[in-house]
C-alpha cells in the first residue's frame, strides 16, 4: 500500500510540475518561449524574452507548483501510513522532475528554482528565508541569475544543518542541491568561460 501510494503521489506531482507555466504565459503574449533566448521555460527566460510582468507571473506560478503538492503531501500522508515530511519531499522531487523534464514540452523545461523555493517553504521554511537573502544579495552584486541560483542551492544543505533540521531533511537538501547544480550545467560552463549572461534590473 505504501509503495502504491508513493507512486501515485510521485506521478501526480510530476504531472503538476510538467504544467508549462512559462510556455502558457509567453503564448498569451504571442511568444514561443522555447525558441527564444536560452530556450528555457523558466521565469528568467520569460522575463528576458517577454517582459517583467510575465516573468514575475511565471515565477509565482512555478513557486506554487512546488508549494501546493508539498503541502498536500505533508497533510495527506496518513492515507499511506507514511510520515508527512517524507511525502512532502517526494512530492517536491516529482514536481522538479516534471518542471525540468515537462511531459508537455518534449521533456524540456526550466531550472526549478522557483518550484524548489515553493516546496522548501513547506518543508524547511527557515532555510528558505536565508536562501532567498543569499539569492538577492548575489543577484544584485553580480547581475547573474545563475550565480545567485547556484549559491541559493548551496545554502540549502548548510542552513538545514545549522538550523538542526532532522537528518533526512539535510540529506534531502543535498539532493536538491545536486538537482539544481545538474540543471545549471550549461550555465556553469558559461560561467567558467566568462560568457554567462548578465541580467539588467531595468528589464
Amino acid at each position: 500500500m505504501s509503495w502504491a501510494y508513493c507512486t501515485v503521489v510521485l506521478l501526480a506531482s510530476y504531472v503538476v510540475g510538467s504544467l508549462p507555466s512559462g510556455v502558457i504565459v509567453a503564448r498569451m503574449h504571442g511568444v514561443n518561449i522555447l525558441s527564444c533566448g536560452s530556450g528555457s521555460s523558466g521565469a528568467t527566460n520569460v522575463k528576458r524574452s517577454v517582459g517583467s510582468r510575465a516573468g514575475y507571473a511565471v515565477f509565482l506560478l512555478d513557486f506554487f507548483k512546488g508549494l501546493v503538492p508539498s503541502l498536500l503531501g505533508l497533510k495527506m500522508a496518513f492515507h499511506g501510513n507514511i510520515p508527512g515530511m517524507r511525502m512532502a519531499m517526494l512530492a517536491l522531487v516529482g514536481v522538479l522532475l516534471g518542471h525540468n523534464f515537462s511531459l508537455f514540452c518534449k521533456f524540456h523545461g526550466g531550472k526549478g528554482i522557483a518550484s524548489t523555493m515553493g516546496g522548501i517553504f513547506i518543508i524547511m521554511p527557515k532555510t528558505l528565508v536565508i536562501g532567498v537573502l543569499v539569492w538577492l544579495v548575489l543577484f544584485h552584486a553580480t547581475r547573474i541569475v545563475s550565480v545567485a541560483s547556484l549559491c541559493f542551492a548551496a545554502s540549502i544543505p548548510l542552513t538545514a544543518y545549522l538550523f538542526a533540521y532532522p537528518r533526512e531533511c539535510i540529506i534531502f537538501a543535498l539532493v536538491l542541491n545536486l538537482i539544481i547544480f545538474w540543471s545549471h550545467g550549461e550555465n556553469i560552463a558559461r560561467l567558467a568561460s566568462g560568457t554567462e549572461h548578465r541580467f539588467s534590473i531595468k528589464n
